[in-house]
């Protein structure tokens, strides 16, 4: 009996490594390599493990590359979060489309920043970051509903692409 219970405990942890290393597998270069298959070679990519995250960069002609791009990342990178950061920029109209994006992003910031102070959440450590309609929340707060209030305000602002949530709870 004191064997089996051995040989589960051990099989239980080897689980646990397998898992973790399966965890810590890059998918970058493996994402770059299907971006580049689909033409998508303006497209940066940058990974954090520790977040499971991919965050894609860089400038596109359109919003249907844009999307083509997310949809490559994410059937490439198993189970990473894509924060999909790719600027649309039309041919010969890219410094003006860099200025509106620009304006949204700080539109985006203001608009969270009010919906934080509104709802007494700006008392926390909350903080945040508008990119090509992307709104990446950071910083801690006290326990996981505020942690879930912050990300659902974010939902609320217009013209927000995709909420990132990397808001730690503290301990």
């Amino acid at each position: 009996m004191k064997a089996f219970a051995t040989l589960f405990v051990l099989a239980a942890l080897l689980l646990t490594v397998a898992r973790s290393r399966r965890d810590n597998v890059s998918y970058k270069d493996d994402v770059k390599k299907a971006l580049e298959q689909a033409e998508l070679k303006d497209v940066t990519i940058s990974e954090d493990k520790g977040k499971n995250t991919i965050t894609l960069g860089g400038t596109v002609h359109s919003d249907e590359a844009k999307a083509k791009a997310g949809e490559v990342a994410k059937g490439t990178a198993n189970t990473r979060i894509i924060a999909n950061e790719i600027s649309v920029q039309p041919v010969g109209s890219e410094s003006q489309a860099k200025d509106v994006a620009s304006n949204l992003d700080d539109a985006i910031e203001k608009d969270y920043e009010a919906a934080l102070i509104a709802s007494g959440l700006d008392k926390q450590h909350v903080r945040f970051k508008a990119k090509n309609g992307i709104l990446t929340l950071t910083g801690s707060v006290k326990n996981a509903n505020e942690r879930k209030e912050a990300a659902n305000l974010a939902a609320g602002v217009p013209h927000i692409q995709q909420v990132l949530n990397q808001i730690e709870v503290r301990r």
